[in-house]
């Protein structure tokens, strides 16, 4: 996760708004930033980055030498940016995956580009051009957003609600801290003097409906029909899609396992894809609980049952398990394991 808040109009100088930017410091450990906007000496962007893509190149606010117009800072994971650069022919600047958004809106805007996008996602896109700023978050509201709107148009935006808590306005009366609606993006004019006013508010996709990038996907046509092996085909499909997608991450990838039949499912099919997609890193599971709960019992099982693993040291809070071949190396590292399960008990 990434941290992300934004001031638009404000009232005190934005150098003493700014603290509030770094309470939600922890949503983003590799890096942060805080960033005024040419032009606009009361409009801010604050930005804690945990680096999953383009290490090099994907801090933001983001802006790329085809859009200097465009200011953009955004939360998520956008599974289908390559496909999508591919379909459109876009010439990317970088290999960060929320480029796409500023290609896709300079094409077909802000409706179009919302309904395109495959993944889990909050937004902030500032457009100095046209005087406008968007804000845009995913159908399930899997990624968090707030915002707040004074009267007189004092827009401040945050992933948490915190971040917002203590900033300084020139009306006597508390703005109202809202979370952001999922599935919706919402427009607004930027004024001469900073202050905004909202001028639309859509829907861009319900959950009950297939999505708009849907006929860009390349998972395979699924067989119609209601018959029992049709439908289990079908599932099995869309879960590994579902799981395939995800291995976009150029940081190592884990599973946490509860013990049910959710994360154990993901697990499994995580190991299987893992070999396919030839993943050049081994892959970790994790469980938290007490020692002997029934989560944890259940957990070890599951990580038993896709590898081979034996207990070989605990301190009391940390206990390690490696597959046999792995007992046998002086030199083994037990943090590069491919079948490494850690229990983190509680208490």
């Amino acid at each position: 996760m990434c941290g992300i808040w934004a001031v638009f109009g404000s009232d005190e100088c934005v150098s003493s708004q700014c603290a509030s930017a770094m309470k939600v410091a922890h949503r983003g450990p590799d890096a942060f930033r805080i960033e005024n906007v040419n032009g606009f000496t009361n409009c801010c962007f604050g930005f804690h980055r945990l680096a999953i893509v383009d290490q090099l190149y994907g801090m933001q606010p983001l802006r790329i030498k085809k859009f200097p117009f465009l200011w953009f800072c955004y939360n998520g994971e956008i599974y289908n940016h390559r496909l999508l650069r591919d379909q459109f022919q876009f010439e990317t600047q970088t290999e960060m995956d929320g480029e796409i958004l500023l290609h896709l809106y300079d094409r077909f805007g802000i409706q179009k580009m919302a309904s395109l996008l495959d993944g889990v996602f909050a937004f902030i896109l500032l457009d100095t051009a046209n005087r406008k700023v968007f804000l845009g978050r995913d159908t399930y509201g899997v990624r968090p957003l707030f915002k707040s709107v004074t009267d007189d148009g004092f827009l401040a935006v945050c992933s948490e609600a915190k971040g917002l808590t203590d900033l300084s306005h020139a009306l006597d009366t508390p703005a109202k801290i809202v979370p952001f609606l999922p599935g919706h993006f919402e427009v607004f004019e930027l004024k001469q003097n900073g202050k905004v006013q909202s001028v639309q508010m859509e829907q861009f996709h319900c959950c009950t409906k297939e999505p708009a990038h849907a006929i860009y996907d390349t998972v395979e046509r699924l067989s119609t029909g209601f018959d029992m092996e049709t439908v289990k085909t079908n599932i099995r499909t869309l879960f590994e899609n579902a799981v395939r997608k995800r291995l976009m991450a150029q940081r190592r990838i884990g599973c946490l396992l509860s013990g049910g039949l959710d994360s154990s499912l993901v697990a499994a099919t995580l190991v299987k894809l893992a070999k396919v997609e030839k993943l050049p890193y081994p892959l970790q599971t994790f469980s938290i609980g007490s020692e002997d709960s029934p989560d944890i019992i259940a957990s070890r099982k599951v990580s038993f049952s896709l590898a081979n693993v034996s207990p070989v040291s605990s301190d009391g809070n940390i206990t390690v398990y490696l597959s046999p071949p792995e007992m046998k190396n002086s030199n083994f590292n037990p943090f590069r394991s491919h079948t490494l399960f850690i229990l983190l008990p509680i208490g």
